[in-house]
């Protein structure tokens, strides 16, 4: 943690002192961040030998880890200092206004979306801690509950906080979505019971809502068309990139002030969020006259479409029931059960963030410059499905971590291909209904596997045990993954790719 404050001092007070530094920094926040770096490993270097002799091996190995960790964590944040404030606009240069306006949602959505992750490692293990018998539901089945809740009332609220958006503006209605949240996480860390965990989740749940989905439209109402799809690539990464620091870091912190004092500073990260929101983003104009309602026939249209429903019985709703079953419910609670503490498996939750950030936008490009994006979604499906099959030869570390991994580059090579994959299969739903009703219908539906995902994990591992649980999910990603490449490889549509499919996919 000394390494994180130093850090974030010496950028405030660049801040205060050399502003124009600092800024010319942020131009190129590569080289800057190879300069901390460098200091970094420096200090670290100086200070090792005096560790080793005062500390055991064992707790020297430990401190090395987290120290890792916090320093890549601390790179991060500094990264993302560096890109606000390269963004921010000069007075006499309006054309700036819109790059300032993204980085600073990215700035607010990005502290967000590390409120909601800091809980990643250990919210199963929290939520045992509540757990009182309730007739006819296990410990097991309660532990994956909040995730499964959580996930479904994010489907539900999804629609309101889009017609909220559209209605009161992207910025208001962020500065009114954060409060749930706040509430939500404060709730968390004082709940004394299952049921007000349940209670407090479903507000952080609706705040999560209201945020993803006014952070899109404010960057679809603040950048030109042209520019679309850079500014929906700040949101990306304002994601990933939380993802990547949230579990490592929230495992660190249950370690050392326990669970309840993590999800306090989830609720000061997420009030943090709503600060930036106020004071870094401009109004924006609402605009009633493209306002359409959602209906019903949209969706049965869609399913008519036998293509799109391959898609998301076969990929999409198998890639979200892996992410919510396999590594927010079961890694922890079975890395936990191996011995692991929680900053122990936050840190090898960061594979898969890891792997995602590398890997994630060569697949893009690649399967852009080939047109073959079922290629790359089907071969995703089944790596993911085939690595989490690890467990059988290794049950214990080594195994789960290989199908951590496996799952990362499994996401890597078919979360973006699968919205690509959206307009082409749906050709004539788009030129009827509109992209992005296609693609609203698209993200409801995809959320029935985020929602069965710890709640299938759950009851298997209740009547089968842990690793039966992790198997059962293995190896029905194989599965899917098996009829989704005889679908889409083996008897592919006959009209011909589209050329600028995907461009108007919103993840």
């Amino acid at each position: 943690m000394t390494v994180a404050a130093v850090v974030s001092t010496v950028v405030a007070l660049l801040a205060l002192w050399a502003p124009a530094q600092l800024r010319a920094a942020g131009a190129t926040p590569l080289r800057a961040i190879m300069m901390v770096t460098t200091a970094l490993i420096a200090f670290a270097a100086g200070t090792l030998p005096q560790l080793a002799t005062v500390l055991p091996a064992e707790a020297l190995r430990g401190v090395l880890y987290d120290g890792g960790v916090l320093l890549l964590v601390s790179l991060l944040l500094v990264f993302e200092v560096l890109l606000l404030l390269a963004a921010a606009p000069r007075r006499p240069a309006p054309a700036s206004e819109p790059a300032s306006a993204v980085a600073g949602m990215r700035a607010a959505l990005f502290l967000f979306m590390l409120a909601e992750e800091l809980s990643r490692s250990f919210l199963p293990l929290y939520t045992r801690e509540l757990y009182t018998p309730v007739p006819g539901l296990s410990e097991t089945l309660m532990m994956g509950l909040p995730i499964g809740l959580f996930m479904a009332l994010v489907a539900v609220f999804t629609p309101f906080a889009g017609a909220w958006a559209d209605r009161f503006g992207s910025r208001r209605t962020l500065l009114l979505g954060t409060l749930p949240a706040v509430a939500g996480f404060a709730g968390t860390a004082l709940a004394g019971s299952l049921a007000e965990l349940l209670l407090w989740r479903s507000a952080c749940a609706l705040g999560y809502a209201v945020m993803f989905i006014g952070a899109q439209g404010f960057i679809a109402r603040h950048t030109p068309a042209g520019q679309r799809a850079r500014g929906m690539a700040q949101f990306v990464a304002a994601v990933v990139v939380a993802g990547l620091c949230g579990a490592p870091l929230g495992g660190i912190l249950a370690d050392l002030l326990g669970y309840r004092a993590t999800f306090a500073a989830s609720a000061l990260l997420a009030l943090a969020a709503a600060v930036a929101a106020a004071t870094l983003l401009p109004a924006d104009r609402v605009e009633w006259a493209q306002n359409r309602r959602f209906r019903l026939g949209e969706v049965t249209g869609l399913l008519a479409n036998p293509r799109f429903v391959a898609l998301l019985l076969f990929s999409s709703v198998p890639t979200k029931l892996m992410l919510t079953g396999y590594l927010f419910y079961l890694v922890p609670v079975s890395l936990h059960a191996a011995g692991e503490t929680p900053a122990g498996i936050g840190r090898l939750m960061m594979t898969y963030g890891l792997i995602i950030v590398l890997l994630g936008p060569w697949v893009s490009r690649l399967s852009d410059r080939t047109g073959r994006h079922a290629l790359f979604a089907g071969i995703g499906g089944l790596v993911g499905g085939a690595g989490t099959l690890a467990i059988l030869q290794d049950p214990g570390v080594a195994g789960i971590l290989a199908g951590i991994a496996a799952l990362g580059v499994a996401h890597a090579l078919n979360n973006a291909t699968q919205l690509a994959l959206v307009p082409e299969v749906c050709r004539t739903e788009c030129a009827r209904m509109g992209e992005s009703s296609v693609f609203a219908v698209y993200r409801l539906l995809e959320r029935g596997g985020s929602v069965a995902g710890p709640l299938l994990a759950a009851a298997v591992a209740d009547r089968f045990g842990i690793q039966a649980a992790l198997v059962t999910l293995g190896g029905l990603g194989m599965l899917c993954g098996t009829a989704f490449c005889a679908v889409f490889l083996l008897a592919p549509a006959t009209a011909p790719a589209s050329r600028t499919a995907g461009e108007g996919a919103a993840p």
